[in-house]
């Protein structure tokens, strides 16, 4: 067995083990992790890996935005459906221009939220 294939062994063990906020932190880590890959894809004109980076983060984000409970009060719900729709947007925007700056936008954007989850998940 080699090391793609323990690696994924790993990380499938990861996540059937996890709890729903462990998986939500594991996914904003995913995001974090791919928009940094693609922001270097970037800076050294390498399209078609940034492309693929965007487009990874991009669908986490938006995995993240299906994830929110609507059923909960309050204005949080849609003020975070509204957060990660501005993500995406701007990891699109980032993937037609090739242009940094949105990516460190959405870097910082989900640096702060992971922060918040990560805080979540110590009182869990």
């Amino acid at each position: 067995m080699g090391y793609r294939e323990v690696s994924n062994d790993y990380l499938r063990t990861q996540v059937m083990s996890a709890s729903p906020i462990k998986l939500i932190v594991m996914l904003y880590e995913g995001a974090i992790k791919s928009m940094k890959i693609a922001k270097l894809a970037i800076e050294q004109k390498d399209v078609p890996r940034a492309h693929r980076y965007l487009q990874s983060a991009k669908k986490i984000v938006n995995e993240l935005k299906n994830s929110v409970d609507t059923s909960v009060e309050g204005d949080i719900p849609e003020h975070l459906i509204s957060l990660y729709e501005y993500c995406s947007n701007q990891l699109a925007v980032a993937n037609l221009t090739k242009d940094t700056k949105p990516v460190d936008t959405v870097i910082h954007i989900m640096t702060e939220l992971l922060s918040s989850w990560e805080k979540i998940a110590k009182q869990d």
